[in-house]
């Protein structure tokens, strides 16, 4: 397709206004994302520090006995950096592992999972909600592996990685046959690697028909992996392709955003019965006959606005067809979310104590049982 000089106009014109958008939110943010005095504006995100409070929180106890086993020396003293006359103690997420060894206490999860982020209507918030939501997991301790699927590469850029670098994708996994573990890239944050998307994954499916198993490729470079990660989060693309069928054979458990909108209430009738076709299909799999496709269906409302009538209309029905897959957490809608969209990292580091990331962590008790 010609691009033509109004064309070519409007898109410098929109380019300009996203990076003044930028400007503007880095320079009303600039205190999240301060760390040691610096300010990253290339690559934002950064490894979690705690506070004691949140430290002992994340241990399942009080501050005031965590502050008594470190005086007792029973586990390691906190961190510590002066910052003028003033010394601060602080946490990292590798003193989580530590602590909880010392401690003896119990590992969060019994068992490793796969997720899978999938809805075939686009604008739910998908790709926002799964890296801080992967985020939200490494902040745990949990050791976390992020896949992005989708061309257009938003998973990618949430989670504050440049796409236009010449990095591997799932293509070169995929279609050439590369190591998974070349693709792999480690983010700033010691316990959350992201596999990223590329341009070339936009050309995947044709060469995607002329491979052999092609639907159980994406599981098979996963169980190569698995042991090296407690949870696997999958972003897929909102269509119906052969990727996110490699993807939904791959995964566990399946979470699907969803808008109080009629769209989305029809776009969940689409997926419900693809999900069905496709069971039906690979039932004859022993681990799908089993099982079914997932294990776990997790359906939640994105953006949601309870000031609004038809939004609470719509709430309702979803509750009335979907009551076995429908979270009790919401996440509201919030402008912080897509300030730090803007700002290519998670909410939950752009702002820890706004509704979205409150949300967003009780999501992720709500999917895992925690108790918090």
């Amino acid at each position: 397709m010609r691009l033509t000089f109004r064309g070519l106009g409007i898109f410098f014109a929109l380019k300009v206004a996203l990076n003044i958008s930028r400007a503007i939110i880095l320079k009303k943010s600039h205190h999240s994302l301060v760390l040691g005095g610096r300010l990253s504006e290339e690559r934002p995100l950064e490894a979690k520090v705690y506070q004691t409070r949140e430290f002992a929180k994340l241990l399942g106890i009080s501050k005031t006995h965590l502050l008594r086993l470190e005086n007792e020396g029973r586990v390691p003293p906190a961190r510590r950096v002066q910052r003028g006359k003033v010394e601060h103690r602080f946490y990292t997420v590798d003193d989580i592992h530590l602590y909880r060894d010392r401690l003896d206490l119990p590992p969060l999860l019994d068992r490793k999972r796969v997720q899978l982020f999938l809805n075939f209507k686009g604008g739910t918030g998908k790709s926002s909600i799964s890296s801080s939501y992967a985020y939200g997991l490494a902040e745990l301790g949990l050791q976390v592996l992020a896949i992005d699927l989708d061309p257009q590469q938003h998973m990618t850029k949430c989670l504050g990685f440049d796409p236009s670098l010449d990095i591997m994708s799932l293509f070169e996994v995929l279609i050439e046959g590369e190591n998974i573990n070349q693709a792999i890239q480690p983010t700033t944050m010691p316990t959350l690697d992201l596999l990223p998307a590329t341009l070339r994954l936009s050309i995947i499916e044709s060469r995607l028909l002329n491979k052999d198993m092609r639907e159980f490729l994406l599981k098979s470079a996963i169980d190569d992996i698995q042991k090296d990660y407690d949870v696997i989060i999958i972003d897929a693309l909102p269509t119906i392709s052969l990727l996110n069928k490699n993807a939904v054979i791959a995964a566990g458990d399946l979470l699907v955003p969803v808008l109080a909108d009629y769209l989305s209430y029809d776009g969940l009738g689409l997926l419900f019965h693809e999900l069905s076709r496709m069971e039906k299909n690979f039932s004859v799999h022993p681990e799908h006959e089993r099982r079914g496709l997932f294990e776990n269906i997790f359906i939640f409302v994105n953006q949601f606005k309870s000031n609004e009538i038809i939004a609470r209309e719509n709430l309702a029905s979803l509750q009335r067809h979907y009551t076995d897959y429908l979270t009790t957490t919401k996440i509201p809608y919030n402008t912080k979310i897509s300030q730090a969209t803007a700002m290519g990292m998670p909410v939950l580091q752009y702002d820890p104590s706004c509704r979205g990331s409150k949300c967003i962590r009780q999501l992720i008790n709500e999917v895992f049982g925690f108790e918090r």
